[in-house]
């Protein structure tokens, strides 16, 4: 029989606790970073060396070790200490809720249903509030390309306003431990977040970022009540409150509230918007066409039924669109959409966790949209897909029996399982823009209301600047602005085009 699980004497005793198995990460993850960091400096002799680390790490074995190209903790045999150790904290918990100690993490955890991930990543967040020692080990870690580099995260962070706290890539690099598990952490980042909902967790931008380098802040009201010697149900049922608005006054009828991982817009995007081949084109204008006459085509081939031993045609349509972001696959989905005047209907798989798939295919029968489109397909269509091989099949055949149009959007069409491509309609594949598309693209991004300088030089931003249909949007957008912060009257200029490209390949340098 095991001894009984200690009680903790009270909030401070737990959240002690929680810390000293926050350093044990911290101190693990320091020692592989001074250990990398040593490596890179015994052999680089260039900034280029210590850029591209990232890259030789993975080739060069110094001391006769495997040599891995990736700051993610390594794989290795842990389950069994980890999940000891999870047992004896989770026990120690609950015997000391059944004493009747208040707990705020694990009673916020389990009144907002909160994951493992999520918990421990309002522990990182909440660490920096109790010692500043957290925040000087997160900036430690988040500097970790070089001496110089660390410098200059530094001087970001004082200028950014929020330097004591963990960046969203921190945390996932410290708490995942495969890419599953990081793609599953990201997905909880997004707007289906409950602590973000709530606004209880913040991700603070401190210009425009990706979302890995954005900082995790909780709201002082929750700190607060963490950190407070006899931690109130009450107070937290306040905190949680402001997300569930009370009905004030009867209504004639429930309204449905929106899925939460498929998605509806209303679809604005006409044909002329998209700058793409004649050929393919003309083959999504059928796409849609295809669905308005399929009642008189079916009819036509029902009466020659049974002398026809060809059945009739399926009254839906699944397509995959191949290519690179920003070649207009979002927007010819939306165009079809409009076209039968109904809403677009999208998900991206990249933000949605593996575990809830079902619930999304569940929402896909529930809602049965004409024009469906799913982004980061790969994720079901590829060759290690988490989601069951006969899920995804029922899935298709169901679309191919409804009246609509499903299209899955995939960067490259090797990334698609020969079985699914068979069992697919139609591929249809997204080129990069020609230089007289760009030309295109330029001339009509812009809305008629902003104002344009006359010497902007278009045949030289279609012809110098190799972008894509995205990448001129966000150039243009960025170009607005400039041109707004310099003058109360808009007026885009050629400067001001060039600012916003030379600053957008800054940010991919940056990236890479």
């Amino acid at each position: 029989m095991s001894d009984p699980a200690e009680v903790f004497q009270n909030n401070w005793a737990y959240l002690k606790a929680e810390l000293t198995w926050l350093d044990r990460i911290l101190s693990v993850a320091i020692a592989r970073q001074r250990q990398e960091q040593k490596t890179v400096d015994r052999v680089a002799q260039s900034r280029a060396d210590r850029a591209t680390s990232h890259w030789w790490k993975g080739l060069v074995a110094l001391d006769g070790t495997t040599g891995y190209d990736e700051t993610r903790p390594r794989p290795t045999n842990r389950s069994g200490t980890a999940t000891s150790y999870q047992q004896q904290m989770e026990a120690r918990i609950q015997a000391s809720l059944q004493q009747g100690v208040a707990l705020g993490l694990p009673q916020l955890r389990d009144r907002l249903k909160l994951t493992a991930f999520e918990k421990n990543l309002v522990l990182f967040s909440l660490a920096p509030e109790i010692n500043r020692r957290y925040a000087k080990l997160y900036n430690y870690l988040q500097s970790h390309e070089s001496s110089s580099a660390a410098r200059v995260s530094v001087e970001f962070s004082s200028t950014c306003g929020c330097p004591d706290l963990p960046t969203v890539d921190l945390v996932l690099r410290l708490l995942c431990r495969n890419d599953q598990e990081w793609q599953t952490g990201r997905a909880y980042l997004t707007v289906n977040s409950g602590l973000i909902q709530q606004g209880l967790l913040q991700m603070v931008a401190c210009g425009e970022e990706t979302l890995l380098t954005r900082r995790l802040k909780l709201s002082d009201d929750l700190v607060n009540y963490l950190l407070a010697e006899q931690p109130q149900p009450q107070t937290l049922e306040v905190l949680v409150q402001p997300a569930q608005l009370p009905q004030l006054h009867p209504v004639p009828h429930t309204h449905v509230l929106l899925p939460r991982y498929l998605r509806e817009e209303k679809a604005t995007p006409d044909w002329t918007q998209l700058i793409l081949p004649r050929s393919l084109l003309a083959t999504l204008q059928h796409l849609g066409r295809r669905v308005e006459l399929w009642s008189e085509v079916q009819a036509v081939w029902s009466d020659l039924q049974p002398s026809c031993s060809t059945p009739p045609p399926l009254p839906g349509t699944v397509a995959i669109l191949v290519g690179a972001a920003g070649t207009g696959k979002t927007m010819a989905a939306a165009a079809i959409a409009q076209q039968l005047k109904t809403s677009l209907f999208w998900t991206d798989l990249a933000l949605v966790p593996p575990a809830e798939f079902p619930r999304l295919l569940q929402e896909i029968h529930e809602h049965s949209p004409t024009v469906l489109l799913i982004k980061s397909a790969p994720l079901w269509l590829g060759r290690s897909a988490p989601l069951a091989t006969a899920d995804l099949h029922q899935l298709i055949h169901q679309r191919q029996q409804q009246r609509g149009i499903t299209l899955f959007s995939v960067p490259l069409l090797q990334s698609v399982r020969w079985h699914w491509r068979q069992e697919i309609d139609q591929i249809l594949e997204f080129p990069l823009p020609t230089p007289g598309d760009r030309l295109k693209l330029w001339h009509q991004v812009f809305p008629s209301t902003i104002g344009l300088d006359s010497s902007i030089d278009w045949e030289f931003l279609a012809h110098k600047l190799p972008l894509n249909g995205g990448e001129i949007r966000a150039i243009a957008q960025a170009a607005t602005f400039y041109a707004a912060a310099d003058s109360l009257e808009i007026k885009v200029t050629m400067a001001h085009i060039l600012r916003a490209w030379e600053q957008r390949q800054q940010k991919l340098k940056t990236r890479n």
